[in-house]
């Protein structure tokens, strides 16, 4: 499987934080069951997602225009899965957009590094970006957020906070 990711990040923002984001979003994707990546995929060898960080203002127009909820938020994802981009050989999974100074603040009110709070974020908005919804049951929610803690361990053991 080839991955293509596209991070658009403030002009001073670390290569240390891009790669754990880039490396987040490949071992969601990595992670999933083959038959759900085929079923997407549509004959094609890649994947393709676009990453954007962005600021209060621009996460609380985007949350309140798709969402309905005028507050600012930590990620948001928009799959384009189901839709694609024809004529295109890479299967566009989608963008996902994270709030940095709310993955800051998230991060000091959870005891981790903004290095750990930005793979959770990648690997959750990943994980909707391919239909996981945990807003649906309780059932849905316990399957998404394990996959999201095994992709996690997977990155990094839970007491590193690196």
């Amino acid at each position: 499987m080839r991955l293509k990711i596209v991070l658009t990040a403030p002009p001073r923002f670390s290569t240390f934080y891009a790669a754990r984001i880039r490396k987040a979003v490949f071992l969601t994707i990595e992670s999933l069951p083959t038959a759900l990546k085929k079923k997407f995929r549509k004959h094609k060898q890649s994947f393709f997602v676009s990453v954007t960080l962005v600021g209060i203002p621009t996460i609380t127009t985007l949350n309140k225009k798709y969402r309905g909820k005028n507050k600012a938020t930590d990620v948001l994802s928009f799959s384009s899965l189901e839709t694609g981009i024809p004529g295109t050989p890479e299967a566009c999974v989608g963008d996902l957009v994270i709030c940095l100074p709310v993955a800051k603040k998230q991060a000091l009110l959870y005891g981790e590094s903004l290095g750990r709070e930005l793979e959770r974020l990648a690997v959750h908005g990943t994980l909707h970006l391919f239909g996981y919804d945990h807003e649906k049951s309780k059932k849905d929610e316990q399957i998404m957020f394990r996959k999201q803690d095994a992709v996690l361990m997977k990155l990094s053991p839970k007491h590193l906070k690196t």
